[in-house]
Formats: structure tokens, sequence, C-alpha cells
């Protein structure tokens, strides 16, 4: 049966009242990657309108931008991919092949040498772009994000589009697949930024000013044309015009969307020149970009000390905020622990934050300082799964999940009237098969038509963190910054308390993680994110304090390697390589530009200055369009893993 003729089948559920389980996509204005036209369509709309298109013409654009001719902040690798399948309509099997790969390892069963077969991560290669010749990944988390599959930890298809296409034995081409990643709710993260950077009001001034003689230029085309309806193109632009020169004094939300609607509506106008028009989506989104830093500008934890390492200048902080409500979770909005207060007046589900400032190397470069990057949501989450031997398979995530649900009640009322015929039929091995897959097919409807866990998007520190550096890079790309460091964790987040999730998360100056063994998470994600843009990452000097306000008050932590007394800390294992050592770490509390009682001066070019930090080197190509997720898959389910057999 093709998807079309399964729609006709749920049509009487889409008619029902009773509210969908399934997020909406959020208020698309608000987006920084994906920016459908069509305001709320779910999985279900997007698929019938797929349906409806005559033929399969493949949405193929640039590297990762999804279907899209202008270039989003986050683009999917996964997307291209898909594009990559060809023009025709698949099975779900041959969609698992092309999306995963295999693998087959020697393991023992019972004491017995066994080879089994491992499903894999897929990986490919671009052919061209920014990316040529890069080896790229598909994530595993990314395919449970947009809920095309999710697997269990042998390898099997168990929840998904896919697994209900396979269920029903339908085919789907590379454009409904793609609808679903486009969707994925990782896509329509919002930052929400606290912290104003150096300059921010003076170039916002300089873009109103900008803005005002490019909208004055266009104006000129209009003033002595004969066309009809020019001096209604003309009259709109004053009144744009007008409602720059207010946003000088007023940036709230409601003059930025009166002042973008103008816009809009002067954009409309079918007299109106293309050219004339692509200049109205330039100061349109020129303005925009200038506003951000201004509209939110009182930052939380700047003095808190035990978080943040005194002597940076500019810090900021930034939200990811996803704005739908998740029904199917304990709370449709939660706010986390960190910000709480902050997001109290806002309808928003608080997905991580990092928290940053600027500092300076030896030679005078740029540093975006990384104090923390954390999920107040996902670390819980993360906890309980880890916490349990197995995956107990009732993550699930809500979003697109109607498609899901409408093909799976139609496979069910198949099932039942298959399983009645073998019953009249006395067929006790048909009768047998097919209860065993009403079981399964029932099990799976409750899990969807339930809450089970809570469910946000990066649920493990690899994957939120990766988000959180390629955010900052692209940022640091933008504003002419030259490294993005983190805190090592002898810097700062020692000042905590021992906890072996900061250790792991920040590791040290030398990229080491727990003990100073191993890489740590967010030297490590700079290390390839180095390889992927062919810049470098390692051991960085940066500056203690303004390297130009030489009279400092230096002052010490001292921190032993032993359990946190605090209960939420996991003691410090027997066998830490570092437990008992007392260390010591200087900071600058304060730092001027003339001397100053209890100071002491430290040139810009003294060594004692300094200190090392990982770092990666910004490169102007980071500008571009990132990529989702990160080489490797998160904690839907590890099933890279060798099976462990009791």
């Amino acid at each position: 049966m093709s998807l079309k003729g399964l729609l006709q089948i749920g049509k009487e559920i889409l008619k029902a009242k009773k509210p969908s389980a399934t997020p909406t996509t959020g208020q698309q204005t608000k987006q920084i990657t994906y920016t459908p036209q069509a305001q709320k369509e779910t999985g279900l709309e997007l698929a019938v309108r797929d349906v409806k298109t005559p033929g399969i013409v493949r949405n193929v654009t640039k590297e990762l931008h999804m279907g899209d001719k202008i270039a989003p902040a986050f683009g999917s690798s996964t997307y291209d991919w898909v594009m990559r399948k060809g023009a025709g309509k698949y099975t779900a099997d041959e969609w698992v092949d092309w999306l995963t790969s295999t693998r087959t390892v020697k393991t023992k069963m019972f004491g017995k040498p066994v080879t089994e077969t491992i499903r894999d991560q897929k990986r490919f290669k671009y052919d061209r772009g920014p990316f040529a010749g890069k080896e790229i990944s598909i994530s595993k988390e990314e395919l449970f994000d947009s809920n095309l599959a999710k697997f269990n930890d042998r390898g099997d298809l168990t929840g998904g589009l896919l697994y209900a296409a396979k269920k029903f034995g339908l085919k789907l081409d590379a454009n409904e697949l793609g609808a679903m990643i486009k969707l994925n709710p990782v896509n329509r993260l919002r930052p929400i930024e606290l912290g104003m950077q150096k300059g921010a009001k003076e170039n916002f001034d300089r873009t109103l000013q900008t803005s005002a003689d490019q909208l004055k230029n266009i104006q000129n085309n209009y003033i002595t044309s004969a066309i009809r309806g020019s001096d209604e193109i003309k009259e709109g632009i004053d009144e744009i015009i007008y409602k720059l020169g207010g946003l000088k004094t007023d940036l709230s939300r409601g003059a930025l969307r009166a002042f973008g609607e103008e816009i809009k509506f002067v954009r409309n106008n079918p007299r109106m020149r293309p050219e004339d028009r692509k200049v109205l989506n330039k100061v349109l989104g020129e303005v925009d970009e200038a506003s951000v830093p201004l509209k939110n500008n009182k930052t939380v934890y700047q003095n808190e000390t035990t978080y943040t390492l005194q002597g940076g200048r500019d810090y900021r902080e930034t939200i990811m905020v996803l704005d739908d409500a998740i029904p199917t979770n304990s709370t449709a909005y939660s706010k986390g622990g960190h910000f709480s207060s902050t997001l109290e007046k806002e309808k928003i589900n608080n997905i991580y934050h990092v928290r940053y400032d600027t500092r300076f190397t030896p030679d005078g470069k740029k540093v975006f300082f990384i104090n923390e990057i954390q999920s107040d949501l996902n670390q819980e989450i993360a906890k309980n799964i880890a916490r349990s031997a197995r995956f107990d398979g009732t993550r699930f995530n809500p979003f697109q999940a109607d498609l899901e649900l409408k093909l799976l009640i139609p496979q069910r009322a198949k099932l039942l009237e298959n399983l009645n015929k073998a019953i009249n039929t006395q067929d006790s091995n048909r009768v047998n098969f097919l209860s065993k897959e009403l079981r399964e097919l029932d099990n799976k409807l409750k899990l969807l038509g339930t809450s089970g866990k809570d469910y946000f998007p990066f649920i493990d520190a690899d994957q939120y963190g990766d988000h959180a550096l390629k955010y900052l890079v692209q940022k640091a790309a933008k504003e002419g910054v030259d490294y993005v460091a983190v805190a090592p964790f002898d810097k700062v987040a020692f000042r905590q308390g021992f906890a072996a999730g900061n250790e792991r998360m920040y590791g040290y100056a030398s990229g080491k993680g727990i003990g100073k063994k191993g890489s740590a998470v967010i030297p490590d994600l700079m290390k390839k994110l180095a390889r992927l843009y062919n810049s470098k990452a390692g051991p960085t000097k940066v500056s203690l304090s303004d390297p130009k306000l030489p009279y400092k008050k230096v002052r010490e932590d001292k921190f032993k390697y032993e359990s946190a007394n605090t209960g939420d800390k996991a003691p410090i294992s027997p066998d830490h390589p570092l437990k008992g050592k007392e260390i010591k770490s200087t900071y600058h509390s304060e730092a001027y530009k003339d001397p100053q009682s209890g100071t002491k001066l430290i040139a810009e070019n003294d060594p004692r200055l300094y200190f090392d930090a990982f770092a990666i080197k910004v490169e102007p190509i980071m500008r571009g369009t990132q990529k989702t997720y990160k080489a490797l898959g998160g904690l839907v389910v590890d099933i890279f893993k060798e099976k462990r057999y009791n």
C-alpha cells in the first residue's frame, strides 16, 4: 500500500479532537536552523504534502542546507546522505542498510567462540563543498531525535518511522525521510544570549544607519517611476524607515516584530523589483542579527566564583532552548536548575547552557574561554540510564511520533483480522506467531501513548558539548575571535569539589581526562572539529586577566583530590592516580590600569600573566553552517559495544 493510501485509512484519526502528544514545530520566526514555509507542519502533514506532489524530485541543495537555499546555523549530514539514495521509493530495510553499516565481531558465548553481526554507524565522504574528502558518520542519536529509527542493544529496529513502515510494508522516498530530519527538535534550538559583547551597541547603531541608507536608495527607484503602485511602495518604505528609527530607543519584541512585518508587507508587493526585495531581506537579517546582543544583557553567574574564573572580559551566558512544549514529559516546559529564575516567564525547555568570557594569548589574539557547559535536564536522565545494566527501551521521543502512530494503528487492525482467521482455521503455529506480533505492537502503542521517561534532545554530555562548541566557534569566527578554549578542571570546576564527571568533561590543559589519563570530552571534540576544518587544537597560553590592566590582585586556590562533602558528588575512586594530592592554582581577582593597594605589577609580556588551557584555533570557514551531532552516537542505546554473556 502507498503512503497516500495509508493516510486515507487514518483520516478519521486525524479528525479526532484529542490533542496530539506530538509537540508542535515551534515558532518558526525563532528558529536558528530550519525555517520551513509552513508554520506548524507535523511529520504526518509533511508526508501528505509529499505524496500529493507528482513525481519524486529530491530536494538536493548545498551541503548541510537541508533543502533550503539560505544557509542555516546548523545542518544535517544525514539529510545529505539520505538525498544520495536515489529518486525511488525504498523499503524500511533498504533505508536501514543505507543509514547504518554492519560488521562481524568474534566473542564468546558460554565459553565457546562465536561470530555475530553488529550494526554500526554509516560513514561516508563528501565529494564537494567545505568538507570535500572528509569522512562523516551518521549518528544513531540523530536517527532517534528525528524519530526515523530506534535500535535495541542487538541492533534490531524497534521504533521510529522506519519501524512502522517495516511493519506495514510501506516504501518511502528520500523527501519523506528528509522532512523528518528537518523537523528534528535539535534543528529548532534557539539561543538566549545574556551579556553584551563590547561594541554591540555601537555595531547596532551603525547597522541602523547603514540600513536606513539602503532603504533610501531603494526608495529613489520609485519616487519618479510611472509604474502603477510605485507610490504605495515609496510610502511603505517611509514606514519601514520610521519603524527602523524607533528601534534606537525601543528594542522590545513588539517593536522588532512590527519592523519585520512592515518589511514583509512591502516586500510582498508584486510590483517591487526582485533586486529590491533582496535588499529588504538583507536589511531585515542584518538588523535582527545586530539586535540579538542587546535584547538580554543581564548575566547570572558572573560573580559566582565557584563557577566562574575571575579576570575575563565581556562575560556572557548562552542558554540553548526549545520553544516547543513536550506534553509527554512530566512537565511540558522545563526550565532546569540554572537560569530557572531568568526563564520564569518563558514557555520554553532549557536544553543546555554555556558560560564564557574573552581572554588573550601572549601575542594579543582573542580567546573565547569556556567556564562551563551543562545540561541540567539531560544530566539526570543520563544518570538514570547509566545506572541501568541494560537499556530498558522506555525512552520515548514524542516529536513526529504521530506519523508512526498512524501507521501502526491500521497495522494492529490487520493483525487482529489475520489472528481471527488463524483461530477459526485452528492454525496454532500462525496463532502463536500473530499473538506474539500483536503483543509487541500493543506494547509499542502503549509506549507511544504514555510518557515513559522524560525526553530532551542531546541526552549525552558529548552531544550537547559538541553543539555548544560548534556554536561558539561559529560565533568566534563571526566576531573575529582567534581561539576557543576550555577551562581546565584544575582552574574552575575543581572549586565545586571533586566530581569525576567534571574532570572527564573539561579535562586538563593537556587535553587528558580523569587523573590526567585518556581524552577528556571537550578537548576530544575540539580535536575532531579541528580535523574537520583543517585547523589545530592543543594547549594554548591564555591570560588570567586583561593584559591592558597591568596591576593585579593575585589570589591562590588550594584543592585536594578527595571525596566531595556534598551528597550529589560521587566519591573519588580509590585507585584515582591523583587521590590525596594537593594542588595550587593562581588567579586574578581584580585588575587595574593604575596602582592600587594590594596589587602587583604584571605586564602583558610577563609569563606569570598566562596559564595553559586546551583550545581550538578558529578558522574563517567556521562562519558557515555547522554539522549537528558528533562522529559517534550518544546514549540512546549502545549498539556498537560487544555483548556480554553471563
